[in-house]
């Protein structure tokens, strides 16, 4: 009988930890989901809009938002260096004509190339939330199986505290 109240404390306790665990892991992927919200709804990424993140992705947020903005600005110039090379960008004669034009190609290029970024980001993402997804599974199960076995033992102190109890000769 003393083996099953032990055993009730020891399960209790267990159940206690793995419902913090999963409360964190919990946290985790609600952190993940919101940046991937945030990646996905913004043009561009700073620190309005990345700010409200949780301190574990913040500075993946940050540095991703640099990377992606010069990222994207070096391929917007190579593709319209480019463009110019191949002679795809009208010659107008007109310098504010010709500066509008290519500042409308250097735009959409950039916008092009962070949007490839963005993409790759969430990809990234997506398989980090998977992950944290089965980890959270996994602790579900173990928490599962831990109170079956907490009724269990509860069932059997119970038992034995019923088997214990004096009749006084009834």
């Amino acid at each position: 009988m003393l083996i099953a109240f032990w055993q009730v404390q020891r399960l209790t306790r267990e159940i206690n930890e793995l419902e913090l665990q999963a409360m964190r892991t919990q946290t985790r992927l609600s952190n993940y989901q919101k940046y991937a919200g945030v990646l996905g709804g913004s043009n561009i990424l700073n620190i309005g809009n990345i700010a409200g993140l949780s301190s574990e992705l913040l500075p993946r947020a940050s540095l991703f938002a640099q990377y992606s903005d010069q990222a994207s600005s070096m391929s917007a110039m190579q593709n319209l260096q480019a463009m110019k090379m191949t002679g795809r960008v009208p010659f107008t004669g007109n310098q504010l004509t010709q500066m509008q034009i290519e500042m409308s190609a250097f735009n959409q290029f950039k916008q092009q190339a962070l949007k490839n970024l963005k993409q790759q980001e969430a990809t990234v993402l997506n398989e980090k939330e998977k992950e944290i997804q089965l980890e959270l599974n996994g602790i579900e199960q173990r928490l599962k199986m831990k109170r079956q076995q907490l009724e269990s033992y509860k069932q059997l102190a119970s038992d034995g505290i019923k088997d214990t109890v004096p009749t006084f000769g009834l």
